[in-house]
């Protein structure tokens, strides 16, 4: 009888253990912008971004994971080099909007409305907010790398309410 009510504590735990394992899982996955199917930037190419300084629609063909998002690219090369340097090409802020976590919230981005400053890719709402981050851009990354990291792991919706 003993051994059973031990065996039950140990499957509790276990499942327990395994219910919140997939709760992270799940957190993670708001920390980073990406379509219902799990693709990041809309299906665009990363690295494309700091190469050509232009959006380039990405090729399924041509995908890779990396923090839980599935990213595409234009190419295997642009693809070889994101998995050789994935922060290098990462967006800031899981590709959520850079003004909207300065404001402490997660706005989906426009792949058109982008910048690169020191050598660190960021998404906008809109080519509107784009411009009103770059009426001060040092000031805005400040606040917005400070707010981060107590928003990184909510989800947008929360941070809606």
């Amino acid at each position: 009888m003993r051994a059973i009510k031990a065996y039950r504590s140990i499957l509790l735990l276990a499942v327990v253990f395994s219910a919140l394992a997939g709760q992270k899982g799940a957190f993670a996955a708001e920390e980073i912008n990406v379509s219902k199917a799990g693709v990041a930037i809309h299906g665009y190419d990363p690295v494309a971004y700091h190469r050509e300084n232009t959006p380039v629609e990405g090729k399924q063909a041509f995908s890779a994971q990396h923090d839980g998002a599935t990213y595409w690219f234009a190419s295997a090369e642009n693809r070889d080099a994101f998995l050789q340097a994935p922060d290098t090409y990462a967006p800031a802020y899981g590709g959520w909007c850079a003004y909207g976590v300065r404001v402490g919230r997660k706005f989906n981005t426009d792949p058109q409305a982008f910048g690169i400053v020191n050598g660190r890719l960021y998404f906008y709402l809109d080519l509107g907010t784009q411009k009103v981050w770059e009426e001060d851009v040092a000031r805005n990354i400040a606040i917005a790398d400070r707010i981060w990291p107590s928003i990184k792991a909510t989800p947008a919706r929360q941070l809606a309410e």
